[in-house]
């Protein structure tokens, strides 16, 4: 859900409460008189006071980071649950790693006060955040701090991490899983590796090419073959993607694909981006890329 989405329905939320409901179908009928004003005064353009989200955009745009810095406030002030905003003066302010973890772990802990504020509680809601609109900031804020357990070579605590993240939302809306398999395969932890492939089965390279990196590591040629099978079905382009990775402009196909904003689902960008993105299980796998391009192209 884009961040526009979620602000008219965290305007919809503020509407809501100042209303008092008799029953359900007179909430629903507030709520579609709420969307229709709101698309009316957009198509009519009506000017609108910025909120925290026009400054959190600002600031996840600035080219500085004072630009950011300031926004961020601004957002923060307009709405003190705006965690990502929060995220975005750390990640600005912190002078280093150590320091912006300590900071994150801040920022996650508040979250977790402002949730119990607003009734949301794991032992209760366990499975179904993310899902619930008012968790959201706290879980993106959680996938940070889990990337950057995983930069600092934290990787028992990142799987703990990616661990609670999923019971939190099983249906998984911030791509946890993709992370958690490579960590598994890291560790060569295969029966909590087809485990995840069980409770969230599929095609996908971030998904496979753990698998495979996996057996490979484990030196069980029947299964690593079965998965490259699987995963060069699934996409087309899988040779392609694999030369792109081996050739002498790797470092530049890989910048343009992980800079750019989306990618089609079962192709070379897919490859590209589930390979660089768990670097710290493939980087030291040295020859797992010539092994796998050799399987591809008989």
């Amino acid at each position: 859900m884009s961040k526009e989405i979620e602000r008219i329905i965290n305007e919809m939320h503020k509407a809501m409460e100042e209303q008092q409901f008799e029953n359900e179908m007179e909430a629903n009928a507030f709520m579609q008189e709420f969307i229709q004003k709101y698309n009316k005064n957009i198509m009519q353009g009506k000017s609108q006071k910025l909120d925290a989200y026009d400054y959190l955009e600002m600031a996840e745009n600035a080219i500085d980071q004072e630009e950011a810095i300031q926004n961020a406030k601004k957002a923060l002030k307009l709405d003190p649950f705006c965690l990502d905003a929060e995220l975005i003066i750390a990640q600005n302010q912190a002078v280093d790693m150590e320091e912006l973890k300590k900071k994150v772990e801040k920022i996650i802990q508040k979250g977790e006060k402002q949730l119990v504020q607003r009734n949301i509680r794991k032992e209760e809601d366990a499975g179904h955040f993310y899902g619930i609109f008012e968790t959201r900031p706290y879980m993106r804020v959680r996938k940070e701090y889990l990337d950057l357990l995983i930069a600092q070579g934290r990787y028992g605590h990142a799987i703990r991490e990616a661990e609670e993240l999923i019971q939190l939302s099983e249906n998984d809306n911030l791509g946890v899983r993709y992370l958690l398999m490579a960590l598994y395969s890291c560790f060569e932890d295969e029966d909590k590796a087809i485990n995840l492939i069980k409770k969230y089965p599929g095609d996908s390279a971030f998904m496979l090419l753990p698998l495979i990196a996996l057996y490979y590591k484990l030196e069980d040629t029947k299964k690593m073959k079965s998965y490259i099978r699987q995963l060069k079905k699934a996409n087309p382009e899988l040779q392609e993607a694999l030369e792109s990775l081996e050739s002498p402009n790797a470092p530049e196909n890989v910048a343009e694909i992980m800079l750019s904003p989306m990618y089609t689902p079962f192709s070379m960008e897919e490859i590209v981006l589930a390979y660089s993105s768990a670097m710290f299980l493939y980087a030291p796998m040295t020859g797992f890329l010539d092994m796998l391009y050799d399987e591809v192209v008989r």
